[in-house]
């Protein structure tokens, strides 16, 4: 009787453990999720997402669509002035992506190593004891958001210039820290034991920058990023800028960029144009003195993950698969009331930039319906928001599972009686 009763508990859990299985796998490879726009039909997308844009946009954007390299078509509108390819945003975390970029250049001058101690690098600023070895806290986690710092960063940013603090008295207790987060770059994770955003991170990054370089975060950029790409219309100076876009909220109000310590993390300015010539050197075949292309690949290998989806690499996001063994890649951006987002396929140039002020997520909502075009797949963020649908699914299919065993186990049992 017992060894009935193991089998049948056995048979039934296995049952569900498949099930489960079968619900993660669908949700992973997007089964049932397709995007509405006809896959490769450049015009048709183009004409969906203007039609978007026109319905939900509050404030302005640009966007580009670039295929294979080129741009196929833009789009700007605005609620104000007038905004184009060459109107410079605010773009918040996506300077990350950029800041990664200039990581890697030192990297490749043998300046850094990936997997070697900050602390060997730092002399201005060091992480504060902690319950951990800081000693396993590398460039490599730093950039992969692994590193277990704790800060909760986002930056709220200054109002004037002159408010902004020294970038190791930041380190220590952010003054432009959210609400309700600490603010201070400690190691309260093991290094290396999970994936935990850090806009302190990389902060410490920006200093690591300037300890090893011998230059200013800015300067540094310049010469590693803006200058050899030409990107003639990006700095970290907004208050430097004849044609900045307007910075509208969701009301519609024009409310002030603020100035930022954290310039790596979230203080980049710039324009689509420009996006498109730093997303240039991750096209197929590029011919750039920026990075190698080994360089590049390791910046997409997966770092981090979360449920089995790998999700980030050295300072990139890897947002889906791309079919060809390769992520769709990129880096998004928020603020409140503005959002911006780079995405690129790195097997065959297809990319899309999108900049906006008046929205929290009309950036990065776009993103998402471009990937689903572009790959067949749902990026991370439509795997977040299908969650709690596949575990409804898994639910109540274990519980008609659970009830159907009982019931031919009760059928069997009155038979044999």
């Amino acid at each position: 009787m017992m060894m009935k009763f193991v089998k049948w508990l056995g048979l039934t859990f296995g049952c569900m453990a498949l099930w489960l299985a079968l619900n993660i796998m669908s949700m992973n490879q997007g089964w049932f999720v397709s995007s509405d726009i006809p896959h490769q039909d450049n015009n048709a997308f183009i004409q969906s997402i203007k039609h978007s844009l026109d319905e939900s946009s509050k404030g302005n954007a640009v966007m580009h669509l670039i295929t294979a390299g080129k741009k196929f078509d833009s789009y700007s509108l605005s609620k104000g002035k007038p905004v184009d390819s060459d109107t410079v945003f605010g773009v918040a975390s996506v300077g990350k992506w950029v800041a990664a970029t200039a990581v890697m250049t030192l990297v490749e001058k043998g300046k850094l190593d990936l997997d070697k101690p900050v602390s060997a690098y730092l002399t201005r600023w060091k992480l504060p004891k902690s319950a951990f070895n800081n000693d396993d806290v590398t460039v490599r986690r730093l950039l992969s958001h692994t590193a277990g710092i704790t800060d909760g960063l986002g930056h709220n940013g200054f109002k004037t210039r002159e408010q902004i603090q020294p970038l190791s008295e930041h380190l220590a207790q952010a003054k432009d820290a959210d609400d309700g987060v600490e603010g201070k770059v400690i190691v309260g994770i093991a290094p290396g034991s999970t994936f935990k955003y850090s806009g302190g991170s990389y902060n410490l990054l920006q200093l690591l920058v300037e300890e090893v370089s011998g230059k200013t975060f800015e300067d540094y950029m310049q010469g590693a990023i803006f200058t050899p790409l030409k990107m003639n219309n990006t700095s970290y100076r907004h208050d430097e800028i004849s044609n900045l876009a307007q910075y509208f909220d969701e009301n519609g109000e024009v409310r002030n960029y603020p100035f930022y310590t954290s310039l790596a993390a979230t203080g980049l300015y710039t324009t689509a144009n420009d996006l498109h010539k730093f997303l240039s050197i991750y096209f197929p075949g590029a011919n750039n003195t920026i990075l190698s292309e080994a360089s590049l690949l390791e910046m997409r290998k997966p770092q981090a993950s979360t449920m089995g989806i790998d999700i980030w690499g050295l300072g990139t996001m890897l947002f889906a698969d791309n079919n060809e063994g390769d992520f769709i890649i990129g880096h998004g951006g928020q603020s409140p009331s503005l959002n911006a987002t780079v995405r690129v396929n790195p097997a065959n140039g297809n990319a899309i930039i999108l900049l906006e002020t008046g929205n929290r997520s009309l950036a990065a909502d776009t993103a998402t319906k471009w990937t689903l075009w572009e790959t067949g797949n749902p990026d991370i963020y439509m795997l977040k928001n299908l969650i709690p649908a596949m575990l409804k699914n898994v639910s109540i299919g274990c519980l008609v599972m659970f009830l159907v065993s009982l019931v031919v186990a009760w059928k069997k049992r009155s038979k044999s009686d």
